[in-house]
């Protein structure tokens, strides 16, 4: 029996899809992987996000969650924006797989500046977004840049 040819056929429903994944991956059935996701998000998003996009989602939000509690951002008494740590604008219209951001906003001089962590697809790599007063934006590969970016958008 050709599996991938029942899957295509839509022989499955979500829940049967789902376990039929799982048990593909544990098997080491890598030709049926593609076949059972594809079917899956066709047929069911919801289950679909469940099992791809949230263990996504839920990895870059501890990414931004651990670089503001190890920097102390996330204790700021002088912060003017009061809303932590939020889904990203672009995550929330469909641009980005997954984003996480906080912000910054000076209450003296009133400047804002922000740090976002982001994927933009399943296959893509966690990417770090710094936007500074003015308008300045870096997009870097690593936490440590961006936190050192970040830390410098404070001090203007």
């Amino acid at each position: 029996v050709d599996l991938n040819r029942l899957i295509k056929a839509g022989k499955f429903d979500h829940k049967e899809l789902a376990n039929l994944y799982a048990n593909a991956e544990r098997l080491g059935r890598t030709e049926v992987l593609p076949v059972a996701k594809e079917a899956l998000k066709e047929l069911n998003t919801r289950a679909y996000a469940k099992i791809f996009v949230k263990p996504i989602r839920d990895k870059v939000q501890k990414i931004i969650g651990d670089i503001a509690t190890a920097e102390g951002w996330a204790n700021w008494e002088d912060n003017a924006v009061a809303n932590g740590i939020r889904a990203g604008a672009p995550m929330t219209n469909g641009d980005e797989l997954a984003e996480y951001c906080f912000s910054y906003r000076n209450p003296v001089s009133k400047s804002t500046s922000s740090l976002a962590v982001f994927q933009h697809d399943e296959t893509s790599a966690v990417q770090f977004k710094v936007k500074t007063r003015g308008g300045g934006q870096s997009v870097v590969n690593s936490a440590e840049e961006a936190t050192e970016l970040f830390r410098n958008a404070l001090k203007n």
